[in-house]
């Protein structure tokens, strides 16, 4: 079974993810290294940012070292109340002193294909700058849907799990609308991805997700590994027995 963290409030989860960002970074900088990571969309999401902007242990970190990245976006401009970039600048990059080279959005209001391919090569290029080419990333950190969607890649899109490429463009399966997303083959080029789900609404698919036999299922967390944090309430129908 994978790595599962169980926290008594969302506050708590914030506060160790706060404490695990502020400790990475510190690596990084005896190294002299950049630290790399990826936001996702979501309500939990936001309700996790707004919680960590919040913590003073933060003050402390050199925001010149930090780069910040996008699971997925919304093909709507920044503006937009859908956007998962304004979502985390209001919640999250408001807050903090990151400079803004370092704040690497999808730009939703493009093209999405031509989109998708220039976020590729900005990921790309990003390499230059880090010590470990092998990895995109230092931090993933995804939460999961209803449906067990995590960035835009949704169960039944199984031609976005091998893809070779970076970014992909999908297609809400309900509503049809486009989303660009980071595809597993870029997710799971990380150092670290952490899941991150709240609510008795997710328990269910939480279950799934982390049963062993969770692979019959095809997922997209099958393709991309990680560590879970969760709830009490998300954690509720977990079998540790």
């Amino acid at each position: 079974m994978a790595t599962i963290r169980i926290f008594t409030d969302l506050e708590s989860m914030a506060e160790e993810i706060a404490f695990s960002w502020c400790d990475q970074i510190q690596q990084a900088e005896k190294t002299d290294d950049v630290f790399s990571v990826v936001l996702s969309g979501g309500a939990t999401a936001s309700l996790v940012y707004r919680n960590l902007a919040n913590l003073k242990s933060l003050e402390s970190i050199y925001w010149e070292r930090v780069h910040i990245f996008w699971a997925d976006e919304r093909c709507v401009s920044p503006e937009h109340e859908e956007s998962n970039y304004l979502n985390i600048q209001r919640t999250f990059l408001n807050d903090i002193q990151i400079p803004e080279k370092n704040i690497h959005r999808v730009r939703g209001e493009k093209e999405p294909s031509g989109e998708s391919l220039r976020y590729e090569k900005e990921i790309i290029n990003h390499l230059a700058l880090r010590k470990d080419e092998r990895k995109l990333f230092d931090w993933v950190l995804l939460g999961i849907g209803s449906d067990g969607h995590t960035a835009s890649l949704f169960p039944g899109q199984e031609s976005l799990l091998d893809t070779q490429r970076f970014c992909a463009v999908v297609e809400h399966p309900v509503t049809g609308k486009k989303r660009i997303t980071l595809t597993p083959c870029a997710l799971k080029r990380s150092g670290r991805v952490t899941y991150h789900v709240t609510g008795s609404g997710k328990a269910a698919i939480v279950s799934d997700l982390v049963s062993e036999n969770s692979r019959s299922n095809r997922f997209p967390t099958d393709y991309i590994k990680g560590e879970w944090f969760l709830d009490h309430a998300a954690a509720s129908l977990l079998n540790f027995s």
